[in-house]
């Protein structure tokens, strides 16, 4: 591990992808060697500024994220790229076809593209995408982007893995109740209005117009930055500077008022209490007598012998006596 530590701090792309796959995997000696390779990158940082991307089907989040990165990695900063695709429920198969749409953006040395079935895994992200996230900064990357398998109220999780969330919304979706829907909207840093080209111009306008007049009564504290709206066109290359330059705003406001550092200790509390979740349900479910008390009470909710409550009741106090 301490090897591959080194390679991956030296920016060996063949140590990265080792690296990912080693914090993708269910067996207990990947995941015991990749809990000691992630506790010692952690000890070297790096500079990136990850942001997060979500938006429903079929506004464009991987043709802009290649259009952007183009942009970006012409620039010369170093690029990673961490797109979740849906797996099925039923075959647990998913298509990965991001790094197939992101064909040129995959071609630039400057460049690492990696897609990741979700695996039902709530919350828009997959197994190990924050690891990866990790993995990425320590090589040196200038900017990690994480695109979410869509949108929806449980793709908050992803917000919570960012320093900057940008939900990207196509023409016509800028009616000012979508504009300030509670959910995803108010977790957004920024919102980019996809396709201000051809036809769709003049409506692509209009649903900025729209968003910006809805969020002008969204409240926020007094020190923060309001929420950003731009246009542009991932086919024309057209709004990319006022990105760029929308998310350096962002993180240079959120530095100066502490908003950003607030921000990361915020998201290591909640990963923390993930994690911890996650070991208490894996020994609930690995333990057979807990197992087998948990199928005994779901019958007994059923014949009536017992509620819901008194049920989790015994469960957790049966859990809790044994530790």
């Amino acid at each position: 591990m301490m090897k591959l530590r080194d390679r991956i701090i030296a920016g060996e792309r063949a140590a990265i992808a080792k690296a990912i796959t080693l914090v993708e995997s269910s067996r207990e000696e990947d995941i015991i060697q990749s809990h000691e390779l992630i506790s010692e990158l952690i000890k070297s940082p790096g500079h990136a500024i990850r942001v997060g991307f979500s938006g429903p089907p079929g506004v464009g989040k991987s043709t802009f994220i290649e259009s952007f990165g183009s942009y970006i990695v012409n620039k010369n900063f170093k690029l990673g790229v961490l797109a979740i695709d849906p797996s099925s429920n039923f075959t647990g198969g998913s298509i990965l076809g991001d790094k197939t749409r992101m064909s040129e953006i995959s071609k630039n040395e400057n460049t690492f593209i990696r897609s990741t079935p979700s695996r039902g895994s709530l919350g828009g992200i997959a197994v190990g995408t924050r690891e990866a996230a990790i993995i990425l900064d320590a090589a040196g990357y200038d900017y990690i982007f994480i695109e979410t398998v869509g949108v929806g109220q449980s793709e908050i999780t992803a917000a919570n893995l960012v320093d900057i969330f940008t939900l990207i919304v196509g023409p016509g979706s800028g009616d000012e109740l979508q504009g300030i829907k509670k959910g995803i909207t108010e977790y957004a840093d920024i919102f980019i209005v996809n396709k201000n080209d051809g036809d769709l111009a003049s409506q692509a306008s209009k649903t900025a117009s729209d968003y910006k007049s809805a969020l002008s009564f969204y409240n926020k504290d007094s020190d923060a930055l309001e929420t950003q709206v731009v246009l542009v066109s991932s086919i024309e290359n057209k709004g990319m500077d006022e990105v760029l330059d929308s998310y350096n705003k962002i993180v240079n406001v959120n530095k100066a008022n502490n908003q950003f550092d607030k921000r990361r200790e915020n998201q290591l509390a909640y990963w923390l209490e993930e994690e911890v979740r996650n070991k208490i349900l894996l020994k609930l479910r690995s333990e057979k007598e807990t197992s087998e008390l948990l199928e005994r009470e779901v019958r007994r909710i059923i014949v009536g012998e017992t509620g819901f409550y008194a049920a989790s009741k015994v469960i957790i106090d049966r859990f809790l006596s044994k530790k």
